[in-house]
């Protein structure tokens, strides 16, 4: 899917069963995740009070893994597509795989310093774009709505994932 495949959509297992297992896909970029999260917050390290760094991030992944797919339950009905809703949940947490590789790319050039500060403001646009347009592809293919309902959906989703975000980033300050 991440290739832009409309196919690779039969490959996923559309069940509610299927969606649940799709859950899996947090534990497997976890590590992933520690690791952006250690490096993003290197200059506040000696600052933090570690377990409570330890239960707010904790608490952010899980939320932000469960919240939008929550919401979108409820949106699937609305929009008349709750024949497809355990689909695109499958889709949509499997493709946190491949949208972490992006992200570590992007951490891998920050960190390395092989590229000046503004081309990782670049890639970091890129990255933001390509997670962003993969979002669409996958609502587009698998909830089979219109251009602009789907990407009121991404855009919505952008906004809760950065709500998430504030909130952890408030109870860290």
């Amino acid at each position: 899917m991440f290739l832009r495949d409309g196919r690779a959509v039969t490959l996923l297992d559309g069940t509610p069963a299927g969606a649940l297992k799709s859950f899996y896909c947090a534990a497997i970029i976890l590590p992933a995740y520690i690791l952006v999260v250690i490096v993003g917050n290197t200059p506040a390290v000696a600052e933090i009070d570690w377990f409570r760094f330890f239960a707010v991030e904790t608490l952010a992944y899980v939320v932000s893994w469960c919240v939008w797919p929550l919401l979108m339950y409820y949106v699937a009905q609305a929009l008349d597509r709750s024949a497809s809703y355990f689909l695109y949940v499958s889709a949509y947490n499997w493709a946190s795989g491949p949208q972490m590789l992006v992200l570590l790319v992007v951490l891998f050039l920050s960190v390395t310093g092989i590229v000046s500060d503004d081309l990782v403001t670049i890639a970091n646009l890129a990255a933001l774009a390509i997670v962003l347009l993969y979002h669409l592809f996958i609502v587009r293919v698998t909830l089979k709505l219109t251009f602009f309902v789907s990407l009121g959906l991404v855009v919505a989703e952008a906004m809760v994932s950065q709500f998430v975000i504030q909130a952890r980033d408030s109870m860290l300050h």
